[in-house]
């Protein structure tokens, strides 16, 4: 085991490594939620690195200092909704080392946070128009497929840099 003060620095150059992302994002508006999903990632390196607790710090400093600096404050919200929480979430559910459930568990976890941010992004950011988002049933499907695509890469990517990097 590390020490903390090697940890917390650890998540402090994680949280500026998802700042810088999530800035990217913003200055590139066509590939905002592929960096928006990418500081997900570098969040979830603190789960590996030290425990939730020192993931559930570096999500919430990530979220809280994305909405008071990158610009797009959409990013901000999609990365403290989803992605940044998401983190933990599949942490959490991972432990039940019960595939079937795991899934539910994690699609559930999708759809909710997706509708709600379909149904409140028009309403405090104009994010998603409002006819789109009176018919999210249309797009929650698809929704769901790309985000499982995206849990079995977030899973490959997180293996292969733990073993990679050797955190």
């Amino acid at each position: 085991m590390q020490s903390k003060t090697k940890t917390l620095t650890f998540c402090a150059m994680m949280t500026a490594l998802g700042i810088l992302f999530l800035m990217m994002g913003s200055m590139m508006p066509g590939m905002w939620v592929a960096f928006t999903a990418i500081a997900g990632v570098v969040a979830a390196l603190t789960v590996v690195q030290g425990n939730l607790a020192y993931g559930l710090l570096t999500v919430i400093a990530t979220a809280l200092l994305s909405a008071l600096i990158v610009p797009a404050k959409e990013i901000a919200l999609l990365y403290a909704a989803f992605f940044g929480p998401y983190t933990l979430v599949k942490n959490l559910i991972e432990r039940l080392h019960n595939l079937p459930l795991e899934w539910v568990l994690k699609l559930l976890f999708c759809g909710i946070v997706s509708a709600l941010l379909f149904l409140f992004a028009d309403s405090v950011l104009a994010m998603v128009p409002a006819v789109l988002a009176s018919h999210i049933w249309l797009f929650l499907p698809a929704v769901l497929f790309v985000f499982a695509a995206y849990d079995i890469v977030f899973s490959k990517l997180i293996v292969y840099l733990f073993q990679r990097l050797h955190i």
